[in-house]
């Protein structure tokens, strides 16, 4: 006898109230109440079983279709843990002072947006990771930002901006291979194709930086600077050898090792040279792995400045990840978006709106579950054949699953990128929100793509019809 429940499709106005009480409960419990995340995504997701009750479904398998989605994420999950550590043993170790130590006497604060945008692109483009960069440079380049004078949130605009941006043109980025992989497209199309939005995106944003930099230098004087390195130096052994853990993070990343067993391996070359070079105390450098680095420095600054990182810093990311991922998996089996998309679909037919189509789906997946992994796949499974139908090759779909997925999770405070972001830097989301012009432009470029036609991969006549010729 099968016991096994007949699914029912939701009809339309039954996914649009669910929607609709999504976006209630997420508006009302972040915004007014001001609930913790972690608990206003598992009512969502307590919710979303309701109504999936009278669709057939059983809570067992739903937390199933959770469960695998989380699966997924597992990768994620350890690059954070191993970030966390790794922030907590590099300060140990003195190499994020030593990178602030050179770097105050270095750059001109003039320039200094400027050159954060550019360092943390070249990393991030060698490397494929983004949140690599944000965890390991990005603290540094913070740390000599905020000594002089700059706004923590230019500061952290400049870092995303530049991270992500090498992020998505590497082909060794999880994202990137993601993206395409999604959609079907060959790796290199795929970064090919992003080169007309990304790098005018970039150079817009770079010019901006500029603008910014000019003459912001809140209290930039030359004896603040001696100060500063005269009491990293007093603090802790300043030379080259604390460098050697960047140094073997950046080869191993370059040489396509893991991201998370390349961070773990420089959080414990750090650990080793806190504990043997630098002198502390070997239970406080353990320690400090979990529950971050804690040093009194009897100076207000340099507490704030240093004290951070370890991996309990990445409990809220990581809850964040498990229940969102979850929740869009559980969506995604019951269809939700597909039966709002699909009567619309049929009444899209310019390029514009295509693209603009594409880019809404996109900010509405994220929006409702902080990821970009749900996003490319409800795109995919919504757009694609549309896509296809009306000429367009899939690269101009997995290109906005990029410039609106990728970056759009730094644009809500609960997505998970943003999320990792605080935590990292520990820098508020609302100080940091206005400056991340890259992530901001990119869609611009994409809408200005579909207006124009300019940067839009079409299929010739030829291959649509080898295509119908496949389909009957």
């Amino acid at each position: 006898m099968n016991n096994v429940k007949t699914k029912k499709k939701p009809e339309f106005g039954y996914a649009v109230l669910l929607l609709l009480v999504l976006a209630a409960i997420l508006v009302c419990g972040l915004s007014v109440i001001k609930a913790p995340l972690a608990v206003i995504m598992f009512i969502s997701w307590l919710v979303v079983n309701l109504f999936a009750i009278r669709l057939g479904y059983t809570y067992s398998e739903l937390e199933k279709i959770a469960i695998t989605q989380v699966g997924h994420s597992l990768q994620s999950v350890v690059i954070m843990l191993a970030v966390g550590m790794l922030i907590s043993s590099w300060i140990a170790s003195g190499t994020v002072p030593t990178i602030i130590y050179y770097g105050l006497q270095i750059i001109n604060p003039d320039y200094y947006l400027v050159t954060t945008l550019i360092i943390c692109a070249i990393v991030s483009m060698f490397t494929g990771t983004s949140w690599g960069t944000i965890g390991t440079v990005g603290v540094a380049l913070l740390g000599i930002g905020i000594s002089l004078g700059i706004h923590p949130g230019m500061i952290a605009g400049a870092l995303i901006s530049g991270s992500w941006f090498g992020d998505k043109l590497s082909p060794l980025s999880d994202t990137t291979n993601f993206q395409s992989g999604v959609m079907g497209v060959p790796l290199m199309t795929h970064v090919k194709h992003m080169l007309y939005t990304t790098v005018p995106a970039f150079i817009v944003s770079g010019v901006l930086f500029f603008i910014l930099g000019k003459g912001n230098v809140q209290s930039f004087n030359d004896s603040v600077i001696l100060e500063i390195t005269s009491k990293l130096s007093t603090f802790f052994k300043i030379n080259l050898l604390t460098l050697v853990p960047l140094i073997v993070v950046i080869i191993l990343l370059i040489k396509q090792r893991p991201a998370s067993q390349s961070i773990l391996i420089g959080a414990l070359l750090g650990m080793a040279i806190a504990i043997f070079y630098q002198g502390f105390d070997v239970k406080m450098v353990i320690g400090s792995g979990l529950t971050g680095f804690k040093y009194e420095f009897n100076d207000d600054f340099f507490n704030k400045l240093l004290n951070r990182g370890g991996m309990d810093s990445m409990t809220r990311t990581i809850q964040a990840l498990i229940f969102t991922t979850g929740l869009g998996g559980m969506l995604r089996e019951m269809d939700i978006l597909k039966v709002i998309i699909d009567p619309l679909s049929h009444k899209i037919k310019s390029t514009f709106a295509l693209i603009a189509s594409g880019i809404f789906i996109t900010y509405l997946s994220i929006a409702l579950t902080g990821s970009h992994m749900f996003a490319a796949i409800m795109v995919q499974s919504t757009m694609l054949d549309l896509y296809k139908k009306n000429g367009l090759k899939p690269e101009n779909a997995s290109r906005i699953t990029e410039d609106c997925g990728t970056l759009g999770v730094t644009l809500i405070p609960y997505g998970v990128t943003a999320l990792f972001i605080v935590d990292t830097l520990g820098i508020d989301f609302g100080t940091f929100f206005p400056y991340v012009f890259f992530c901001f432009l990119c869609p611009v470029f994409n809408l200005l793509c579909g207006l124009t036609g300019i940067g839009i991969a079409r299929y010739t006549e030829e291959e649509m019809k080898e295509m119908d010729l496949q389909e009957v």
